[in-house]
């Protein structure tokens, strides 16, 4: 097969820069990199070396065994809370579509507020209560008051009393009060 060029590729090639090649000064150059000489190394030195980067990727892995558990704890925590929120999502769909007097799903509910549900409210003994309440609170601001007047007249004819015989006992007495 003969490779030809068109006219249209030679005109093409003339009208875009020519293609670049990419950069190779990344790339790896033995000539720029140091030497190292295996003779002249200390094997303590290596030793050293390899222990403290054993003990480094020892604490990396403990670390990322870390943030495991907590990404899957994560995890369950938001699956958890989805399928509670999916349920409760289900059950208001539910309860919205299905007429007024259905049964409630009581599963999301404290035992306090599934007992409060169940209770049926009489209004009208509410408010006989409330009167009832409210009229004995009346009667007994009322007897309170009538018991401090009684108290007053008890207490102010004791004091008539012991005024008289206070009286009667200086009047009669033979020994002169000291003044």
């Amino acid at each position: 097969m003969e490779i030809s060029v068109t006219e249209n590729d030679v005109q093409q090639s003339f009208r875009s820069p020519p293609r670049r090649r990419r950069s190779t000064f990344f790339e790896r150059r033995d000539s720029l990199m140091p030497q190292t000489f295996n003779d002249t190394l200390d094997p303590n030195v290596c030793k050293k070396l390899n222990e403290v980067d054993d003990k480094h990727q020892q604490e990396l892995l403990r670390y990322h065994n870390n943030l495991l558990a907590e990404k899957q704890q994560w995890k369950t925590e938001v699956k958890n809370r989805g399928n509670k929120y999916h349920d409760l999502r289900q059950q208001y769909q539910m309860a919205s579509k299905a007429p007024s007097r259905s049964r409630i799903s009581y599963a999301s509910l404290s035992n306090e507020d599934i007992e409060f549900l169940k209770a049926k409210v009489n209004t009208s003994k509410i408010v006989d209560n409330q009167l009832q309440l409210h009229k004995s609170v009346k009667d007994t601001r009322e007897l309170y008051r009538k018991a401090m007047e009684l108290d007053n007249l008890i207490l102010s004819h004791c004091e008539e009393n012991i005024k008289e015989i206070t009286d009667y006992i200086l009047e009669n007495s033979t020994i002169e009060p000291i003044l």
